[in-house]
């Protein structure tokens, strides 16, 4: 259905004739926009201005009390990993809309200017986990903030690298890490072109200027791993998009990523021809001019760029986006994999949405007690979902309608 908002003095829909000039309006007059999503809440949403567009952005907090069927609905945050470092790890600014993330893997590699030896930082230790985000946490967070998590039937066919590279870099924005702008240190290729690969060449140097800049300087990539092939001193991370410049890794370090990653790559390979396999990195740049791997994640991905976790998650997904259903994809952040989540969460079920549980199929009694804590969560129905069962039903289409809600007050704080 048609987003509705109230926009400084009266009430529009989302692509409404004159909608984009209201929003410059209020973006320049620092007014909130209110969502019409529910009569019987005040919901205000922020504008930024992103790659020289207005986007609303709900404040910290407030997705839960949106509408299911609203665009600016997200899941309870404990049905998922974010539950876990929203407040320690990712510190939203409710006035400013700002968001300060806080890091487990480092930005500079200081004087030792050496590879950490653990390659990756997502497998927990003793301490909490949640005061700092892994290099895995982060990508969930962007992919997550990118929206890259939500399904509606109009979306089908309609997402590729373009998309999902600009979602990503819209994300960033407003983020800060480590007393920097994410978007400085964040490379996301644009889409390779063999035709355009000199033009190309040029941007990514002046992207990379931070990091060829300084020897101890660390970015982080977010791209599609195309292939790992064996290299003269090991093996090379071929990137779907930097055909030139792979990532090399030593007979070490190639061990410890495929032991790490098993379940990951074994996923991806069975899905080769329809999925894909996101990674993100932090890198250095050598003497050589190529990038160094420091640590990484990886992360499946099906044909519609929706993550999974195992062959059950990827069924799941496969299903909903089959069966022409609205959800969003759970994904887990720094929790280990024997905590549970809400794979994804039916958004098209009526007044209540629906989080749906993997039930495993061997007996486990640990995971299933923490299972039925989680479905004790408020605000959503729950239910357990195996493979060949039907997922809850939709509810009538046009049985969601927008309603009015009193005119905001104007907001005087700075919302860029």
């Amino acid at each position: 259905m048609t987003q509705r908002y109230y926009i400084t003095d009266r009430e529009m829909a989302e692509g409404e004739q004159g909608f984009e000039a209201m929003l410059a309006h209020a973006y320049a007059q620092k007014e909130r926009v209110r969502c019409l999503c529910r009569r019987d809440a005040d919901l205000d949403l922020y504008i930024t201005r992103r790659h020289d567009q207005h986007v609303l952005a709900r404040w910290p907090g407030t997705g839960a009390l949106h509408a299911p069927h609203c665009d600016h609905y997200e899941a309870p945050d404990h049905l998922t990993g974010l539950g876990q470092v929203r407040g320690s790890a990712i510190l939203d600014d409710a006035e400013t809309g700002e968001i300060t993330l806080r890091f487990a893997f480092p930005l500079s590699r200081g004087a030792a200017r050496a590879a950490p030896a653990a390659l990756t930082n997502d497998k927990p230790d003793v301490k909490a986990t949640g005061q700092r985000l892994t290099i895995r946490g982060l990508l969930h967070y962007l992919w997550d903030r990118a929206q890259l998590t939500h399904w509606h039937p109009r979306m089908a066919g309609k997402r590729n690298w373009y998309i999902v590279r600009r979602q990503l870099l819209q994300a960033a924005h407003g983020c800060k890490a480590r007393g920097m702008a994410l978007g400085d240190v964040l490379y996301v290729p644009e889409t390779f072109r063999l035709d355009d690969r000199d033009a190309i060449a040029g941007r990514r140097l002046g992207v990379l200027q931070p990091a060829r800049a300084s020897k101890d300087a660390i970015m982080i990539l977010i791209d599609e791993v195309k292939g790992i092939e064996p290299a003269r001193y090991g093996e090379k991370i071929m990137i779907r998009h930097l055909p030139d410049w792979p990532f090399l890794m030593d007979e070490d370090m190639a061990r410890r990523f495929h032991k790490r990653f098993a379940v990951e790559e074994e996923l991806w390979r069975s899905d080769e021809r329809e999925g894909h396999l996101i990674i993100a990195a932090s890198f250095a740049i050598s003497p050589s001019g190529l990038p160094q791997l420091i640590e990484s994640a990886v992360m499946p991905v099906s044909r519609a760029w929706l993550p999974y976790e195992s062959v059950e998650d990827l069924a799941l997904v496969t299903k909903a986006v089959s069966d022409r259903r609205r959800f969003v994809k759970g994904l887990r952040y720094n929790l280990v994999s024997g905590t549970p989540i809400a794979s994804l969460t039916l958004t098209d079920t009526g007044s209540e949405a629906t989080a749906i549980h993997l039930a495993r199929s061997l007996p486990d009694p640990a995971y299933d007690d923490a299972v039925a804590v989680l479905m004790k969560t408020i605000g959503v129905t729950h239910r357990a979902w195996r493979l060949g069962d039907p997922l809850p039903a939709s509810a009538p289409h046009g049985s969601h309608t927008a309603t009015t809600a009193p005119a905001p007050s104007p907001h005087p704080g700075s919302v860029h």
